[in-house]
């Protein structure tokens, strides 16, 4: 009877990290192949290896809305696994900004600042400004729109679902808190694909799977990544500009 139910926690572990861990994997997958496809196009009509290069970028970021499709079927999956609309309500409950609305602003501020400065400094150690200006001018502007006003508010709410609420609980049942905080941040980094980027936000979901940890609400968690994730476009798209 023990036996059973040590194999039956392995398998619930298991399964938990392939629920962590399929979204970088489709992001290869989905990745690979629109740039595949990319290359393959453009050298077909003789394009150098310098249009090629944005135009592949730039069909990534297009198409960017797929990882948004994934993000909201998984969360609402997950979510409904973790108790439904009743579990959300509490997630996002407004009293985990309103019990103190100053010591809240104060926490998304400061997760906003850690978050922001951490993404710029990756961006002054790569940065390749001619090659971004080239990306960001051939992007239609419905796609910058997307980028700046929709993703972030998807991602700032179903990667909290799915990398904090759900993937803590779930993982801390096996592995405690402290290793489960690490691990979703590890699935978290490699979600952004296998570069400096990896680590930088490995580092933003281990300090957000901190936070979630102490108060156990994602509100204020969800409103400091759509923060970041909005003024980092917006930075982008400006600079570029």
């Amino acid at each position: 009877m023990a036996m059973e139910s040590v194999s039956k926690g392995r398998g619930t572990l298991w399964s938990t990290l392939l629920v962590l861990f399929t979204p970088f994997l489709l992001n290869i997958f989905i990745s690979s192949a629109i740039a595949f496809s990319t290359i393959r196009a453009a050298m077909a009509e003789g394009k150098p290896l310098s249009e090629i290069r944005v135009e592949v970028a730039c069909n990534l970021y297009k198409y960017s809305f797929l990882w948004s499709v994934i993000e909201v079927g998984l969360g609402l999956c997950l979510a409904r696994a973790m108790g439904g609309w009743a579990w959300l309500k509490e997630q996002f409950s407004l009293e985990d900004f309103s019990s103190n609305p100053v010591r809240s602003l104060l926490l998304i501020l400061a997760l906003f600042a850690v978050s922001h400065g951490l993404i710029m400094s990756e961006q002054l150690i790569q940065a390749d400004m001619e090659y971004w200006r080239k990306v960001a001018r051939a992007l239609p502007l419905w796609s910058k729109l997307y980028l700046v006003a929709i993703a972030p508010l998807i991602a700032g709410i179903f990667e909290e679902v799915i990398w904090r609420g759900y993937g803590i609980n779930r993982l801390e049942q096996h592995l405690g808190t402290g290793k489960a905080v690490v691990v979703q941040a590890i699935a978290f980094g490699f979600l952004h694909g296998i570069s400096l980027h990896t680590l930088v936000a490995a580092i933003i979901g281990l300090i957000y799977g901190v936070v979630y940890v102490k108060r156990r609400r994602l509100l204020n968690i969800s409103i400091a990544h759509m923060v970041t994730d909005v003024m980092g476009f917006c930075v982008a798209f400006t600079v570029a500009a």
